[in-house]
């Protein structure tokens, strides 16, 4: 009985450290420093604030096909999703 307790303490132990492990809570990104000019990857935590997420104001980031922008705030970095341009329609009529 007491080696089924001990297995199932690891067991759950080993669950708990896969929350914690780094691969896991890291993301990887597109980012530029430039406006958009040129982009490098880089890895961002996504568990902790903004401001330990390894980005700092001014870049823009690119997650799951969205660009953000990161800002200086009053209560530290903040982030300010970029629009996409619209596109003027044609007022020709076929």
């Amino acid at each position: 009985m007491a080696k089924a307790k001990l297995k199932a303490k690891e067991n759950e132990d080993q669950f708990a450290n896969e929350f914690i492990d780094e691969s896991k809570i890291l993301v990887e990104v597109k980012v530029s420093d430039d406006e958009g000019v040129t982009w490098q990857r880089r890895k961002i935590s996504m568990v902790s604030g903004l401001d330990e997420s390894g980005l700092n104001s001014g870049e823009i980031f690119q997650f799951n096909g969205e660009k953000y922008k990161v800002l200086s705030g009053d209560d530290g970095l903040m982030v300010e999703p970029l629009k996409k341009p619209v596109e003027k329609k044609s007022s020709k009529r076929k």
